[in-house]
């Protein structure tokens, strides 16, 4: 009995340390990427009486961003690969409510939101969604979210998608305008779309 006992957790152990070093001989990979002029990155709210369009200005990224992934059988898994986004650089097409989206994100203390790609499944044969899981940490609080996203492939590769929040999930509060008649609702999208050069 001892030694059926033996030979099972030698086998057990033997499994776990073999998948254990194949997944440990998977090289890392680094790359740099180039994002067009065409992409863009938006954020998209409504209120009581209208809709709002937040447009991100994509000349404030680094013409180049590093990315670091390991390429797994189903799925590329990445390192700290992410887009950082100063609250600012967003326009609602106005003072007023460009101050409000600050006002709503809380940017006096936390200027920035950082979008982290975290992994990709692999794209099938003649199918271009796939899902991407991505980070996002805004107000300084993080949450991740499986995305789906569409990837074709041209002259270059585009990638878009759109990504569902609730800003009650980040502990943020709308402002309200004209005693409280005017209410932001708290479902907003980020909608991407990015044109990457190769």
């Amino acid at each position: 009995m001892i030694k059926t006992v033996s030979i099972i957790f030698l086998f057990f152990f033997g499994f776990v340390f073999t998948a254990f070093s194949e997944v440990e001989t998977i090289e890392s990979k680094e790359s740099t990427v180039v994002l067009s002029s065409e992409s863009y990155l938006k954020i998209k709210g409504k209120t009581n009486v209208g809709a709002f369009e937040c447009h991100f200005d994509m000349t404030t990224i680094s013409t180049e961003i590093r990315i670091n992934y390991r390429d797994y059988d189903n799925s590329i898994k990445f390192n700290n690969t992410k887009l950082t986004l100063p609250n600012i650089e967003f326009n609602c097409g106005g003072k007023a409510i460009n101050r409000d989206f600050n006002k709503l994100l809380n940017t006096e203390e936390f200027p920035e939101i950082v979008l982290k790609l975290k992994e990709i499944s692999k794209v099938h044969a003649n199918d271009n969604e796939t899902t991407a899981v991505i980070e996002i940490t805004l107000s300084n609080i993080v949450r991740t979210y499986a995305v789906p996203i569409c990837i074709t492939k041209g002259s270059d590769l585009h990638v878009n998608g759109v990504m569902p929040l609730n800003i009650n999930d980040f502990n943020l509060t709308a402002p309200t305008k004209m005693l409280g008649m005017v209410k932001v609702s708290p479902e907003i999208e980020i909608q991407f779309s990015l044109n990457i050069l190769e």
